[in-house]
């Protein structure tokens, strides 16, 4: 049996961070070159608390951060309509199956309701009626809504996670098809791609439920877990959300001003036709962001 040498928790044997305390299990372990490996050097001080902290800077503003995502998506928004359409249209689906099913279970309910016929009873001339919705319709399109619902869901936690993934192809070069990339999801990934975005779903609805501002608040902490699943495949779903919550300690606000400096682009992307240029632009900027502040990460924790 594993335990951690920090607070004594019993851990998995191929764990790297204890879940208790967020200690680095490889804290220290040497790499080829002979020097400590800073990925894994995670600080474990993080106080438990919903604030903004003051963050020392990153050397960079907003404007060139946006000015380089735009240079690397020069000539490149076309390699994002497919994986745009495709989100929009299971979007689409989703929302009318829930829709068609929440008109019917709601017709179902008020005939059921309101009918004066029933299906034992004769109705003036000796006549037998049944009524027109009968208690099995009602749940089955109760059940069809609740699942519909459930798509949704989904449908939004993974689009997160193949945009992100898109735009880290496109900073580095690569072709950004996110059909191939949720492929790769269900193939290779072990789940751990969609537990961790279903995790940070959750626990974001749960921490809005808090008059909203907490859960955009985690939703900053968070920001980072595609990012370190993409880098290292070998982190679990809940490694990685500790040490994104753990890399954007000091540095939320940043990330929230940044993200919401595209609100009146996200307005109008309520047209769709604007998505093809906001949806790529606003992440491959997100994650040009992430890219810096990781890297600011690894030089503190070389420096220490």
């Amino acid at each position: 049996m594993k335990y951690c040498p920090n607070c004594g928790a019993e851990l998995r044997t191929d764990a790297k961070f204890c879940p208790a305390c967020g200690y680095s299990l490889e804290q220290g372990a040497p790499t080829e070159d002979g020097s400590s490996n800073p990925f894994v050097q995670a600080t474990t001080n993080e106080p438990f608390e919903l604030e903004l902290e003051k963050a020392e800077g990153l050397n960079i503003t907003r404007a060139e951060i946006k000015k380089h995502a735009q240079k690397k998506l020069s000539g490149r928004y076309g390699e994002w309509c497919k994986t745009i359409i495709l989100l929009i249209g299971a979007n689409i689906v989703a929302g009318f199956i829930f829709q068609f099913a929440y008109v019917r279970f709601f017709t179902s309910s008020l005939f059921n309701l309101f009918s004066p016929y029933d299906y034992y009873g004769y109705y003036d001339y000796g006549s037998s009626y049944a009524r027109p919705f009968s208690g099995v319709s009602i749940l089955w399109w109760f059940l069809v809504m609740i699942a519909a619902l459930i798509l949704m869901f989904l449908i939004s936690a993974l689009s997160t996670a193949v945009l992100q993934w898109c735009a880290i192809h496109t900073l580095r070069g690569n072709r950004a098809d996110g059909l191939q990339i949720f492929a790769y999801f269900l193939k290779t990934q072990k789940n751990r791609v969609l537990k961790a975005n279903v995790l940070i779903a959750i626990y974001t609805f749960l921490w809005s439920l808090l008059f909203v501002i907490p859960g955009i608040v985690k939703s900053a902490s968070y920001a980072m877990t595609n990012y370190l699943l993409e880098k290292d495949d070998t982190l679990t779903a809940s490694d990685a959300i500790l040490l994104s919550r753990q890399i954007m300690h000091g540095y939320k606000m940043e990330f929230l001003i940044l993200r919401y400096s595209f609100f009146f682009w996200n307005m109008l992307a309520a047209f769709q036709l604007t998505n093809f240029y906001v949806m790529p632009y606003q992440n491959v900027t997100e994650i040009q962001f992430l890219d810096t502040l990781y890297e600011h990460y690894v030089e503190q924790h070389v420096e220490a």
